[in-house]
This record gives C-alpha cells, structure tokens and sequence, in this order.
C-alpha cells in the first residue's frame, strides 16, 4: 500500500511540478528522489517476496511481485493525469 501510495504521490507531485511549479531540477530530484523516495522503498517489498520464496510459494511470490509493479505504475499514471485533468483549462 505504501509503494502504491508513494507512486500515486509521485505522479502527482512531477505533475504538479511539470505544469504549475516553478522549481529548479536539483529541487524536483530532491522532492522526488530524496524525499518522496525515502518513503516508498521496495525494502518491505523485497523482503515480503523472500520470505515468500523461501517458504516454496512460488505462485504467491510471482503474483505479488507483477501485482506490486503493475498497481504501482497504474497508479503513476493516475496521479499524473489526475493533475493534467485539473491544471488543463
């Protein structure tokens, strides 16, 4: 949840920053890398599917990682265009 809130928020925030903030590129690298980075790790993730893998439960190990991964990017793409929506007039 937190990696696809995280996605979610970065496709808001490089929206927002593309059409209506003035920031320099060190400011946009330092929100979204830095800090907005920092919050969505894939270390729970990584570790969730190790444990997973380990216990032999290939199937849920396998579906978790491509549902973790398409989620996320689904949810860039939404927060991206939520912010085209509203910024377009």
């Amino acid at each position: 949840i937190v990696n696809v809130l995280g996605c979610f928020t970065m496709g808001l925030l490089t929206g927002l920053m593309a059409l209506k903030l003035n920031l320099s590129q060190e400011a946009r690298a330092f929100i979204t890398t830095g800090i907005l980075g920092g919050f969505t790790t894939f270390s729970a993730f990584s570790l969730d599917f190790a444990y997973l893998v380990e216990r032999k439960q290939l199937a849920a190990a396998g579906s978790y990682a491509l549902a973790s991964v398409v989620i996320s990017l689904i949810a860039v793409f939404a927060g991206m265009n939520l912010i085209r929506t509203l910024y377009a007039a």
